[in-house]
């Protein structure tokens, strides 16, 4: 059983701003890049920027202190005296501020192939995901096929039309691969704005292209559709506040049972921002851009996932 440590509040900030690459690093685990972030070579649902992670998988999120009791199995006392080395043979971690990370390289994008022909035949025989909308938005530039790897690459645009983030996905069934491209924002992700009141919002570009190409009908376009990479909302967010016409969220996350944890806490954070009440790692000003009534709902899949219950079909 741990022993009480009177810890006090400059040592618990401290400790909840180690650095988790160099935890990491310290036990022997490795990481690896994922666009602006990092992630957990061990475990790629678990991605880190500075001294804060978050779990795709589980939705579980918080501090470095956080990530040792999450993944170490330690309690809270025995989480700040390792992250303050008073028991990890004296080995030194770096303390993080995420202003260090918000010096990313420029973002650039993959080469673009002469042709579409392996992204066609990936996503038309593989996905089933329609001709029409792959065409759609291979024009609207949101997507295009690499010329060295030949993956799907999949861009997210702000609303001056600037390419500030991109997905690629492999196109060999055999040998699968995903990864954002350095220098992508993370809360810039694949999307289209139609001009609606009303954004449908997934956790994939696939799962987007999938849920159109089941409920294609005249005027989709119209509708705003934003993939957020993961389960979390900073994506959701940044795009409610670029477009303050919108007031109808549709959820479209995966019928699993993070997505339905995502659900919850996206309808509640949704909620709080109506009200005009204090929401985490948000300014006053950003809140206030945030501010209006929101109509939430949630549109679950039947299987896992839509691309799940488009080849089912």
């Amino acid at each position: 059983m741990s022993k009480f440590i009177p810890f006090t509040e400059d040592e618990i900030y401290q400790a909840a701003h180690t650095d988790i690459k160099s935890i990491l690093e310290a036990k022997g685990e490795k990481a690896e890049r994922s666009g602006t972030e990092w992630m957990w070579a061990a475990n790629h649902s678990v991605k880190f920027r500075g001294h804060i992670f978050y779990d795709h998988s589980t939705g579980d999120k918080g501090t470095a202190i956080d990530f040792l009791c999450t993944f170490f199995n330690m309690r809270f006392q025995d989480a700040v005296s390792t992250l303050n080395c008073r028991d990890y043979n004296g080995i030194e971690f770096e303390r993080s501020t995420l202003k260090k990370e918000k010096e990313r390289r420029p973002l650039v994008l993959p080469a673009k192939s002469r042709n579409m022909k392996r992204v066609y035949a990936y996503l038309m025989q593989e996905r089933r995901i329609d001709s029409d909308i792959i065409s759609f938005f291979a024009h609207n530039r949101s997507l295009y096929e690499s010329a060295n790897t030949h993956n799907a690459v999949f861009v997210g645009y702000d609303s001056t039309d600037k390419a500030r983030a991109a997905h690629q996905k492999g196109t060999l069934t055999e040998k699968s691969y995903r990864g954002d491209v350095n220098g992508s924002e993370k809360d810039y992700f694949f999307n289209f704005h139609g001009g609606s009141e009303r954004l449908y919002v997934f956790e994939a570009p696939i799962d987007l292209l999938s849920f159109i190409t089941l409920h294609k009908e005249k005027g989709w376009q119209k509708h705003n559709y934003l993939a957020l990479g993961c389960t979390a909302s900073p994506a959701l967010l940044r795009f409610l506040s670029e477009y303050p016409n919108i007031h109808q969220v549709v959820l479209c996350l995966d019928n699993d049972g993070a997505g339905v944890k995502a659900d919850a806490i996206i309808q509640e954070t949704l909620q709080r921002l109506s009200k005009g009440m204090y929401v985490e790692d948000l300014t006053e000003e950003i809140r206030e851009q945030l501010r209006r009534p929101y109509e939430v709902s949630v549109l679950k899949s039947v299987k896992k996932d839509w691309n799940d219950d488009l080849k089912k079909r």
